[in-house]
């Protein structure tokens, strides 16, 4: 007879919780530091795709901040002056319609928060 962690009293409690760390992590409520964390582990087995699209989520926040820092404003999606700006724009605005929907993670809430702290309406 096979056992899962679930049959063992010990492992129980443990098994429980890793669930409920995955399930936190596919709804992307799981903090930062412990995705991290947990991401060390040996068997913690996260979605390439959803390293994908973080890794691409980060490298427009760069670029949101980058072009801040250079134009002194907020991009437009649309009264823009250059595609840059359009797509840091378009960008934006998914952000600003997630974080009213209640839908953006909270990771990616306390980085554009850090990043620049007017970048939302105050919805």
């Amino acid at each position: 007879m096979t056992r899962s962690f679930s049959d063992l009293p010990v492992e129980a409690p443990l098994h429980t919780w890793i669930i409920a760390q995955r399930r936190a992590q596919n709804r992307g409520t799981l903090s930062r530091p412990k995705i991290v964390l947990l991401g060390s582990l040996p068997g913690w087995e996260t979605s390439s795709r959803q390293f994908e699209l973080d890794e691409q989520w980060l490298t427009r926040l760069s670029q949101f901040k980058d072009y801040i820092a250079a134009t002194n404003h907020l991009p437009s999606y649309k009264n823009y002056e250059t595609e840059h700006e359009h797509t840091l724009g378009v960008w934006l605005h998914v952000q600003h319609q997630k974080r009213a929907e209640k839908t953006l993670h909270p990771w990616r809430l306390e980085a554009l928060n850090s990043t620049h702290p007017g970048w939302h309406s105050r919805t």
